[in-house]
C-alpha cells in the first residue's frame, strides 16, 4: 500500500481480516498478563517508543461548558518502555508484599473497534475492560473502564505503541492500582 492509498484508508474501520488480527492480539496480550508472564509481554507485544498512560479524569457538572483542553497534566500512569521495564522487574524482585500471596486476576476485554491510523501500518483500537482482582479471602475487586490503543505492526507482529486507560469509576476504591490494564 502506497502512502496515497493509506491516507485514503485513514480514519475508516479496518477490513475483517485485520479486525480478526488486532483482537487476537489483544486476547493474547490480556492472557500473557493473566499468566503473569510480564517479560513475554513487554518484550514481544510492546514497542520501545510505547506510551502507557493512566490520566486522572475531572469530575465536572454537565452544565460546566468550560472547555478542558489537551493539556493532560496528573496521572496515575504515564509511563514510556523504560519504566514499564522497571514495573516488570520488581516482580523479580520477590519483595513485592501486594503480590505475595500473588493475585488472581482476569482480564476481560470487550467492544473492540478499530480503525486506520494516520500513520502507515497502524490503527486506532477502542475497547472496554474489565480486570477483576482477587488476593486472600476478603480482597476483590472490578475495576471497569475504557482504552485507547495504537498497534503498530512491525515485521509482521502487532505491538502495542501507546494506550491512554480511562477508569469509569470515580472514586477508585482499590488499594493500589499497579497492574497493567
Amino acid at each position: 500500500m502506497n502512502s496515497e492509498e493509506h491516507s485514503a484508508l485513514s480514519g475508516q474501520p479496518v477490513d475483517q481480516a485485520t479486525h480478526f488480527e488486532i483482537e487476537r492480539f489483544l486476547v493474547r496480550e490480556a492472557r500473557a498478563l493473566d499468566e503473569e508472564r510480564y517479560h513475554d509481554w513487554l518484550d514481544n507485544m510492546v514497542a520501545k517508543d510505547v506510551i502507557y498512560q493512566l490520566p486522572t479524569q475531572e469530575v465536572r457538572y454537565r452544565r460546566d461548558r468550560k472547555t478542558i483542553g489537551n493539556a493532560q497534566t496528573t496521572y496515575l500512569y504515564n509511563d514510556n518502555y523504560d519504566v514499564l521495564a522497571m514495573r516488570v522487574a520488581r516482580f523479580d524482585t520477590g519483595f513485592l508484599w501486594a503480590e505475595d500471596p500473588p493475585m488472581r486476576i482476569r482480564r476481560y476485554i470487550t467492544n473492540i473497534d478499530a480503525q486506520w491510523a494516520d500513520e502507515e501500518g497502524e490503527v486506532d483500537v477502542w475497547s472496554n475492560f474489565i480486570v477483576y482482582r482477587s488476593r486472600a479471602q476478603r480482597d476483590n475487586v472490578s475495576t471497569h473502564g475504557r482504552r485507547r490503543d495504537r498497534l503498530r505492526k512491525t515485521d509482521g507482529q502487532w505491538q502495542l505503541a501507546s494506550r491512554v486507560i480511562t477508569l469509569e469509576q470515580r472514586v477508585i476504591m482499590d488499594k493500589n492500582v499497579h497492574c497493567f490494564f
